[in-house]
């Protein structure tokens, strides 16, 4: 049984659901980190050059197809999805996706940057990866390595940075429900690549409330990878566990633990939960502590006893891989902190925008401390992990650390997430320029008038009733000429003043 086969699909039915947030949030949230906005003021051709027809096609399936298009505005390049909508069960699942997609903030889960619609079809704009799937990269190197896959260290960095998206998206609220090979991108063609998660098709929103979780019935997946649980429609959210754990096993020997010539072969075999490591191929592969026993986990036939995504970051075979050594701190890494704690509200938003726009290349640095500093790998930092973090590097506490810390969870989740800790510690270079500015400004003008009203400034914001009342107080904060909105130019001002 060939990787190719794994192409195979299975049909499924996306369940109806409410648009409700991932997590419940404080009551003093201040901004709302949805960053995927629809575009209402054009035409997706008024904003993007795209391809002529036939080319630059990076993809297609039975939704459509992907294509690259570049930005007319910063000549930046991004992968465009087009959704064709033929029924309303078709328009009800994309509202899903776009639900689910436009909240997740994680660097191995693939950025949703903006949403076009007509009455046919839905294009996504989301962030370029070049590097192809992970199922083609597997292909490479089993062809290249006559039938085995990766070494362990390798399969380890793929796997890690896999488990890591998992556990932020369960602790928010999310089951993936089609975890395969194709599902994931690389950033780039090199072997450091970074792995990222894409199609939320198939996703699904569940309780974090032990006492009012229900159970998964839609029987949705891929045959080789889709868990036992998934095929009786009742389940939760170990079956994107399972299909890890069917990944992490093709990934060291190039083939899949359940095979057969039929999907009912197939499933059949899943059902059962039986498979082997045979030793022509696996004799080298560490088992008591190691690669094995962690695959024999993860494709635990009983849900109750498979381990959930922390517990298999925690596994000893990840630890002896890695010894996570920290990037180092830059000495002024404390008073980048404690200077965000002043920056201007609108300020400090227009940043987190900024942060979450910026190619990944760019804050490449910023990213690796993030990941180190965090501990349980949640895809979030504590003030603990942070300050921790700077107790192993030797820097000085300042006694207010904690409190500048606080000031930089700008959604009041009582965490800090990615694209809040790469706001809070940018320089003035990397978001000080004029492209880049450009495209924070535009997420708030919404009517594209070339200003921010009080309106379009209470829309980002999640403050309840008082958000028209903070809105005023943050262009009172900015606004010169006081003509009640902000300019480009007052805006552009802003960012450049060090001390707003």
């Amino acid at each position: 049984m060939t990787m190719a086969d794994a192409k195979t699909g299975m049909a499924a039915a996306g369940e109806a659901n409410p648009r409700a947030p991932l997590a419940k949030k404080a009551a003093t949230v201040v901004f709302s980190h949805v960053f995927a906005k629809e575009n209402v003021n054009g035409r997706l051709e008024d904003f993007y050059d795209m391809p002529a027809k036939g080319q630059g096609v990076l993809g297609e399936g039975s939704y459509g197809k992907v294509c690259k298009a570049r930005k007319k505005t910063t000549k930046a390049e991004y992968a465009v999805k087009e959704i064709m909508l033929k029924t309303k069960k078709d328009v009800d699942r994309f509202e899903v996706e776009l639900d689910i997609h436009s909240q997740l903030d994680h660097g191995n889960i693939v950025k949703l940057y903006e949403v076009f619609k007509d009455i046919k079809k839905v294009h996504l704009i989301m962030e370029m990866c070049t590097g192809g799937e992970l199922f083609d990269r597997i292909m490479a190197e089993t062809e290249k390595h006559e039938g085995s896959a990766f070494g362990e260290k390798d399969c380890g960095t793929y796997m890690r940075q896999i488990m890591r998206a998992i556990v932020y998206m369960h602790k928010h609220g999310v089951a993936h429900r089609d975890i395969k090979p194709e599902n994931f991108l690389l950033q780039h063609k090199g072997r450091d690549a970074e792995i990222k998660v894409i199609d939320f098709g198939l996703s699904k929103k569940f309780s974090l409330d032990p006492a009012n979780k229900s159970e998964m019935k839609t029987k949705a997946g891929t045959p080789y990878y889709v868990a036992p649980q998934v095929l009786q429609g009742k389940y939760d959210e170990s079956c994107d566990i399972w299909s890890c754990g069917v990944i992490m096993y093709i990934l060291l020997c190039g083939y899949p633990p359940f095979y057969g010539d039929r999907d009912e072969d197939i499933l059949r075999r899943v059902r059962k939960g039986a498979f082997d490591f045979p030793q022509e191929d696996w004799k080298n592969i560490s088992n008591k502590g190691g690669a094995k026993e962690l695959i024999k986990m993860m494709l635990t036939l009983d849900p109750a006893k498979r381990p959930d995504a922390p517990t298999c970051l925690a596994h000893p075979w990840f630890s002896g891989l890695f010894s996570d050594v920290a990037t180092s701190l830059k000495p002024d890494f404390a008073q980048s902190l404690r200077k965000f704690r002043h920056t201007s509200r609108l300020k400090k938003i227009a940043l987190t925008m900024v942060a979450q726009q910026l190619h990944e290349k760019e804050v490449r640095e910023l990213k690796a401390t993030f990941v180190t500093m965090d501990k349980d790998h949640d895809g979030t930092l504590t003030a603990a992990e942070i300050i921790e973090a700077m107790r192993q590097h030797g820097l000085e506490i300042p006694s207010d650390l904690a409190e500048a810390i606080s000031k930089v969870d700008t959604d009041g989740s009582g965490i800090i997430e990615y694209s809040e800790f790469i706001a809070a510690t940018l320089t003035k270079a990397q978001y000080y320029r004029e492209n880049v500015l450009i495209d924070a400004f535009k997420q708030f003008d919404a009517d594209g008038d070339g200003f921010l009203t009080v309106d379009e400034l209470a829309q980002v914001l999640s403050s309840g009733s008082k958000s028209r009342e903070v809105a005023e107080g943050m262009i009172r904060e900015i606004d010169q000429n006081c003509d009640g909105k902000i300019s480009f130019d007052e805006f552009k001002e802003m960012m450049g003043n060090e001390n707003l």
